[in-house]
């Protein structure tokens, strides 16, 4: 007789991160290549027989709504996991993630074996849609798949008994097994579907797609276990635009047979998903134990890029229907150099970590030595922004970044006796905002849909979700009134006596959930009425700091308090910032000795701030050389040396500089290295406290006897010098120059090497570190030699800062770009004090624009605008916002 599939009892979420893996060895099956796609309703989702769906190599496909070129799901995949026989030392494993996939088509035998062969022939999927049967019942005329729907393999059908094309509760489902006569391991053997008599695939929805595979066709290399020998039947379907509450959904049933003769206890049976909520890059995960489902929704209220879906983003949910019970790790919980990877996955499906450590609650969920141990991950209510979620960590309304997201939601433990079939039903849920129009709306009304499937499962099981009635909560009334602000008051001060923190308050506003505490870099989100943040905390680098707050619900947004002023000034030792962002590396004396500010500067960024010409990925003031700073390396640099300031000074004497990275080369170069001490920015140098360093180069171009531009563009600008480092000397440079001189000037080629330069080496201090590393200069005018007279100062910041005056437009223009460097996509937060035409644009480092990000007239307030860094090339570029006759510049790397 055939057997009914019993219902798993639980469920587990986990996150996944790529690694590296052992071999093993099992059949000697190809992946199967043969795809499939979900494409009859309002979702297109890709199929693949390999355990993956979604992706494979390159492209991905769940594109919801159909049509819309959005995607809400880069990849999936299937994850099982359990003992051999009991043994904890036998753990079998199979999975499926990006291109790592351990299974393969077509069935096993009763023995687990399968051949190349038998792969080969199941290479394929049985399409069929509601109308392909409607219409052989009316014309007499079948496709290709529904006249060979393999029923001797497995695939589920039924009698339709009052010919109305759907399988009613009095129609029992049937899916032959390797004891039921008819079965057949063979493609086109056994017992055929018989069409004539009313037998119909049971499809489920209005298209349902099925194959078959297996995880014992080859070795596991990704995970380095041994096969389990389990035979996986998969029924994928979705709904047509008949059914619009339905029709955004697809859903996913995995028949698991153990077909070794040994049972596999303490198995997990799970999906992996790297949901992508349209743009990937500003998202949150949340799991609900009590619907048993990992939701995906945007961090903020507007997903954007060409990729992203814009303001009103939706959520999606990946709910486990027959059953739940535990979630765990959501890109917390790598796998990266683990030496186990099938164990280290099994432990998460297990809602462990990784080392073993149990999940528990707060912060990222890892926290060894705690005792509020938890099977879900980051289980609080988003909507209410109550804790555990990642807008609520700590239960003070602390919100970790938006970003990529992945996990695995799974069930387990249970027994996989051999030849029993297991079923696990799955469905992926995708929800827009419905008419509040917010983000978290959207989880909501996923919720909602969630509660509604999952009812009509439970009382008719599969069949029944065609039957769903969702009754969509309606979303609360927005906070109508603004919180007033009760400390610190407005204009307050704490550069005298500076706290370890400080403490906002305010009233509470009626209907609010929680509250969003705004400076102008960055935002704070809370469920009280007053938030303290630490000192590190608060916006750095500015001498006067607005804040306000603002009423949130999953309605919308309540009306914003007023704006107040506060200054908190604390020394940060660190490389100084420009208001561009850029470190403030200048020119402060041009070639010849002209000044690099006046008249006829070529550029005068940094002039109004620091006194100097910005010269960081930016011309100088004669337009001769830009400069670039390419990294640090292991040792201290600039910021560790604060508030020491350094120079570079091209002079007719100059000094002399050691190859120590290389070659030990020693040559003569135009310029000198100088600790300038403690300089006020915009102050002349006070020469008494100076200190003459030892300059270190690295040569990327090959040449090392001369200092030139001989190395490669940057900025495709023109050639670059060598690198220049800077070092302190042990003693002072004046024995340094006494020792090598000589020897420079005694070799033909005025570059003497090792072992020659090996003894006056020992004079420099390689253990203090270097203030200066890995500096260039790009030419883009005159050669080395008629930089004679320039003088380039690298500022750190100051202990001392003195507040500016406030005034109407403290608050001015700010200006943020996160994250940066960027590889993709970037938020760039703006604010206006007064109303205006805004041009918000990015330019590369010739000035030319290569994006507008915004253009037009702009309310005072906080805004947002979104920059698509994928069509940019790698390197360095400036945003610039012009408003109201001011400007403010920030500078962004694009990396890949």
């Amino acid at each position: 007789m055939h057997r009914t599939s019993r219902l798993l009892p639980a469920l587990v979420l986990a996150a996944l991160l790529a690694v590296v893996a052992n071999a093993q060895t099992a059949g000697d099956c190809a992946l199967g290549s043969a795809d499939a796609t979900l494409d009859i309703g309002g979702v297109h989702a890709a199929l693949y027989n390999t355990g993956g769906l979604f992706w494979r190599d390159a492209g991905y496909q769940y594109e919801v709504p159909a049509g819309s070129g959005i995607h809400a799901i880069f990849a999936s995949g299937l994850w099982i996991g359990g003992l051999y026989d009991g043994n904890e030392n036998d753990l079998r494993f199979a999975g499926a993630t990006y291109s790592d996939n351990e299974f393969w088509p077509g069935p096993l035998g009763a023995d687990a074996d399968i051949s190349p062969s038998d792969c080969a022939a199941f290479d394929r999927f049985w399409t069929v849609n509601r109308q392909d049967i409607v219409d052989y019942r009316t014309s007499g005329t079948a496709t290709h798949d529904l006249v060979t729907w393999p029923i001797a393999q497995g695939a589920p059908f039924y009698v339709d008994a009052n010919g109305n094309d759907q399988r009613d509760p009095n129609e029992p489902r049937v899916e032959l097994d390797v004891d039921d006569p008819g079965y057949s391991k063979a493609i086109g053997g056994g017992r055929h579907i018989d069409l004539e008599a009313g037998e119909r695939p049971d499809i489920v929805g209005d298209q349902g797609v099925w194959w078959v595979m297996n995880d014992a066709g080859n070795a596991h290399d990704w995970s380095g276990k041994t096969p389990l020998g389990v035979e996986v039947r998969v029924l994928a379907y979705t709904f047509d635009s008949s059914s619009p509450d339905l029709t955004t959904h697809t859903f996913y049933e995995y028949t698991v047979v153990n077909r070794s003769d040994t049972p596999i206890t303490e198995t997990r049976i799970g999906m992996w998903v790297d949901p992508d909520i349209g743009n990937p890059s500003d998202d949150y995960v949340t799991s609900d134990p009590t619907r048993g489902m990992l939701i995906a929704y945007n961090g903020d209220e507007d997903d954007e890029y060409s990729s992203g879906y814009g303001e009103d983003p939706p959520a999606l949910g990946i709910d486990i229907l027959s059953g739940a019970g535990a979630a765990m790790g959501l890109n917390g919980a790598s796998l990266a150099g683990a030496q186990d990877r099938g164990r280290a996955s099994y432990r998460l499906m297990q809602g462990l970590w990784t080392d073993g450590t149990p999940m528990t609650t707060g912060g990222d969920g890892y926290n060894p030595g705690s005792t509020d141990v938890t099977s879900w991950i980051f289980n609080g209510d988003p909507v209410t922004y109550s804790f555990w979620t990642q807008e609520n960590v700590d239960g003070e309304g602390t919100r970790v970044e938006p970003g990529d997201r992945s996990g695995t939601i799974s069930t387990g433990p249970l027994v996989l006796a051999p030849g029993e079939p297991v079923r696990f039903d799955i469905a992926i849920l995708f929800a827009g905002a419905g008419p509040a129009g917010t983000r978290l709306a959207s989880v909501q009304r996923l919720r909602d849909i969630s509660d509604a499937v999952q009812a009509a499962y439970d009382a008719g099981g599969a069949r029944a979700i065609s039957e769903a009635q969702i009754n969509y909560t309606p979303p609360p009334a927005v906070p109508s009134a603004a919180p007033t602000l009760l400390a610190p008051a407005d204009g307050a001060e704490f550069n005298d006596d500076t706290p370890a923190s400080v403490t906002f308050e305010w009233t509470a506003a009626e209907g609010a959930d929680a509250y969003r505490l705004t400076f102008p870099s960055g935002d704070f989100h809370t469920t009280g009425t007053s938030l303290t943040i630490a000192a590190e905390d608060l916006p750095d680098g500015l001498p006067v700091t607005s804040w306000s707050v603002m009423p949130l619900n999953w309605g919308g947004e309540g009306p914003e308090s007023e704006v107040r002023e506060f200054s908190y000034l604390t020394y940060r030792p660190d490389v100084l910032a420009l208001a561009s962002g850029a470190p403030a590396f200048v020119e402060v004396t041009g070639p010849g000795g002209v000044d690099p500010c006046g008249a006829d500067a070529a550029s005068t960024g940094g002039c109004d701030e620091v006194g100097g010409n910005a010269i960081y990925s930016s011309y100088n003031g004669t337009a001769d050389y830009v400069g670039y700073h390419v990294g640090d390396g292991p040792e201290a640099s600039l910021g560790a040396f604060a508030p020491k300031d350094y120079e570079i000074r091209f002079t007719d004497e100059g000094s002399y500089a050691y190859y120590g990275f290389t070659s030990g080369i020693a040559i003569a170069v135009p310029f000198e290295v100088w600790d300038i001490g403690l300089t006020p920015p915009g102050a002349d140098n006070d020469p008494s406290d100076d200190v003459q360093m030892i300059p270190l180069l690295y040569a990327d171009g090959g040449v090392e006897c001369e200092f030139g531009y001989f190395g490669p563009t940057q900025f495709g600008l023109g050639n670059i010098t060598q690198r220049i480092y800077a070092y302190y000397p042990t003693t002072s440079y004046g024995d340094w120059e006494s020792a090598i001189e000589p020897l420079v000037s005694a070799d033909p080629n005025g570059c003497p090497t090792d072992p020659a330069t090996a003894g006056p080496a020992g004079l420099i201090d390689f253990d203090r570190g270097r203030p200066l590393q890995r500096f260039v200069m790009e030419q883009t005018g005159v050669g080395i030699d008629e930089l004679t007279g320039t003088v380039i100062r690298f500022y750190t910041t100051d202990p001392v800062v003195v507040p500016v005056e406030r005034g109407p437009n403290a608050m001015g223009l700010s200006l943020a770009v996160h994250p940066n460097p960027i590889s993709r996509a970037a938020s760039v937060p703006f604010g206006l004090a007064a109303p205006g035409d805004v041009r918000l644009r990015v330019v590369d480092v010739l000035g030319r624009e290569v994006a507008v990000l915004a253009d037009g007239a702009h309310a005072a307030g906080e805004h947002r605008a979104a920059l698509d860094a994928s069509r940019l090339a790698t390197g360095v570029y400036v945003v610039v916002l012009d408003a109201d006759g001011r400007r403010a510049t920030r500078t962004i790397t694009v990396v890949r």
